[in-house]
């Protein structure tokens, strides 16, 4: 919001408008579905500082910077427990979403400790928003572009892993512009070093322990070895698997 901001300032400035007049539409509380940038746009369009095809690039532009922005808007357990997998099956139908029902046969001792099935191959889905922990207000309000996760060092965090459990993991990061895709296995976990403890109970994240699990912060540098185009995840994890 704050670029499109920036951008329909410039734009009353040089709109040579009424100055009160400007200041009542940036002032005026906004009352939905009358925002202020909306007050703005309509003011550039009846002074004609703006035409039809300039308020379509801004809305165009706007759009593709927040393409993902709804993302940050679900509540913690929709999109920490469903989003991830569920869009991993939507871009790749050959896998198989782990129930009892579905994969009992081939897998008889399921029980819930994994997302995906895929030839053999056990997967976990997880995914990480960006944004600015340095700020208040609502996670949208605070979400990051991918440029600013990186500029910022942003670390995503990834919880309730457990590598002892799956074969493979997909890792999204979600920017307000952007998605990323890491796929590493479980053994590459263990060996980046970052995977720590959990804070359910003194055994999580410690070796040796039967089923252990932990979490990691790992910034985008630090994902790099791992980092793969969308269009070749399915081809990553069964690569790796």
């Amino acid at each position: 919001m704050k670029e499109l901001r920036n951008e329909l300032d410039m734009l009353l400035n040089q709109s040579g408008g009424d100055k009160n007049t400007i200041e009542v539409i940036k002032s005026e509380k906004a009352v939905f579905p009358f925002s202020t940038e909306g007050r703005m746009l309509a003011y550039l369009l009846a002074t004609q500082t703006i035409n039809y095809e300039k308020y379509m690039e801004l809305h165009n532009e706007y759009a593709k910077r927040n393409q993902y922005l709804d993302l940050f808007n679900m509540a913690p357990r929709t999109f920490g427990e469903t989003w991830g997998e569920k869009h991993i099956l939507g871009l790749f139908p050959e896998f198989v979403k782990a129930t009892k029902e579905n994969i009992s046969l081939i897998y008889p001792d399921f029980d819930g400790e994994f997302d995906l099935w895929l030839d053999g191959i056990r997967v976990e889905v997880k995914a990480c928003r960006a944004n600015s922990t340095k700020t208040g207000g609502s996670l949208a309000s605070r979400a990051y572009l991918h440029s600013e996760a990186t500029s910022n060092g942003f670390k995503y965090h990834y919880q309730q892993l457990k590598p002892s459990c799956c074969d493979v993991f997909i890792w999204i990061g979600v920017c307000r512009d952007d998605l990323l895709y890491w796929v590493l296995t479980s053994d590459e976990l263990q060996k980046t070093g970052k995977l720590g403890s959990q804070h359910r109970n003194e055994n999580t994240g410690v070796a040796g322990v039967e089923v252990f699990e932990g979490q990691v912060f790992m910034t985008e540098e630090e994902l790099k070895p791992f980092l793969v185009d969308e269009k070749d995840v399915l081809n990553a994890v069964r690569r790796k698997g």
